[in-house]
């Protein structure tokens, strides 16, 4: 399996609740349209030693991929359309990762970087 992995923070005008209900939203079109696996949300509660990390982690989950590239590709035509645009509006900062499992029980249990 391989993710992408958003992290990010409100503007300091947008509710919490107003900004996951966005990417909720945003991330309903991707998994219906078949660019994503699944998806979860984790508030960052605790930062013990990584103050500086944003608020919110989002990780969006892929077959392969290949189907991290044609879920990019198509949404770089789409970035500034509903509900993405919104989307990065609420935002005071974003930062993107992107991982692979190494469980070799898994289609993308490989090593490779």
């Amino acid at each position: 399996m391989e993710s992408y992995h958003v992290y990010f923070s409100p503007r300091k005008d947008v509710p919490n609740e107003a900004l996951i209900a966005q990417v909720h939203e945003f991330m309903a079109t991707q998994i219906a349209q078949n660019r994503a696996r699944k998806y979860r949300i984790l508030d960052m509660k605790n930062k013990a030693s990584f103050q500086e990390i944003p608020d919110f982690h989002l990780i969006v989950d892929y077959d392969s991929k290949e189907d991290v590239q044609k879920a990019f590709n198509d949404m770089k035509k789409l970035y500034k359309d509903e509900p993405h645009a919104p989307l990065m509006r609420m935002v005071s900062e974003f930062k993107v990762a992107f991982s692979a499992d190494l469980d070799p029980n898994t289609e993308s249990g490989s090593r490779e970087r």
